[in-house]
């Protein structure tokens, strides 16, 4: 299978939040073909946190990733597609997505905490898919090591500085590349909402700016102060999902 394709993928779906609010989230595990384990790693506990997530990556022997695929299938990730619980409108729901050559299961489970033995089951191969350490100790390829995107996605909004927390904290940095305005996707009419991706060297260019920013840092482009939220993509990321 072709590397970048995620053999396992184990993640939280928003229900009915707007894009803006769930496009920065992470899969609690995303296993990829060729070994490579991408989790979020542990958060700084300071104010204002960080313009970039911390994010990791595990190489696993190919004899660990047919261990983990073994236990999505002893949890029951096989055969036909299921729903683990009443629907619920307004709810997301917790997905497990299991790819091989001969196809793609997926299992969604509307309550992760619900006492079902099936999903009882999902809730420990959550535990050892994601403590590789724990359970996979001989099939660790590598020290986990920080996770390096090729893409990087954005959304960015006209910024209101008076409803931020602390404006005392607030910085504004210069825009770099070609307007925000004319980049990526708007989102409605108008469009206050954009999702842009960047790479090559655009990517190049904003990453050490994106590096010392902070949740608070505002972004000027053509006299506008724009709010933003980076969000470094998986290999198999969409670049922007519902735009």
């Amino acid at each position: 299978m072709p590397p970048d394709v995620a053999v396992l993928r184990i993640e939280q779906t928003g229900g009915m939040l707007p894009p803006w609010e769930t496009l920065g989230w992470y899969p609690s595990v995303a296993l990829y073909a060729d070994g490579r384990l991408i989790m979020q790693g542990a958060q700084d506990d300071i104010y204002p946190g960080r313009a970039l997530p911390n994010v990791v990556v595990t190489q696993l022997t190919e004899r660990g990733v047919a261990q983990v695929l073994q236990w999505a299938a002893e949890a029951g990730l096989a055969g036909e597609d299921r729903m683990l619980g009443e629907p619920m409108l307004d709810s997301g729901v917790t997905t497990f997505v299991v790819t091989t050559p001969t196809g793609t299961h997926t299992t969604s489970v509307t309550d992760m905490s619900a006492a079902d033995p099936e999903v009882g089951a999902l809730r420990e191969l959550i535990d050892v898919a994601s403590n590789p350490r724990i359970w996979l100790a001989d099939d660790i390829a590598s020290e986990e090591t920080p996770y390096v995107a090729g893409r990087l996605r954005f959304i960015a909004f006209p910024a209101e500085p008076d409803s931020l927390p602390d404006r005392t904290l607030v910085t504004v940095v210069d825009w770099p590349l070609d307007p925000i305005s004319t980049l990526g996707t708007s989102y409605g009419e108008p469009a206050e909402y954009r999702c842009a991706t960047i790479e090559g060297d655009d990517l190049a260019t904003m990453l050490p700016l994106f590096q010392q920013a902070n949740e608070l840092t505002l972004w000027r482009s053509e006299d506008v102060t724009y709010q933003l939220y980076a969000h470094p993509l998986l290999p198999d990321d969409e670049p922007c999902p519902g735009f």
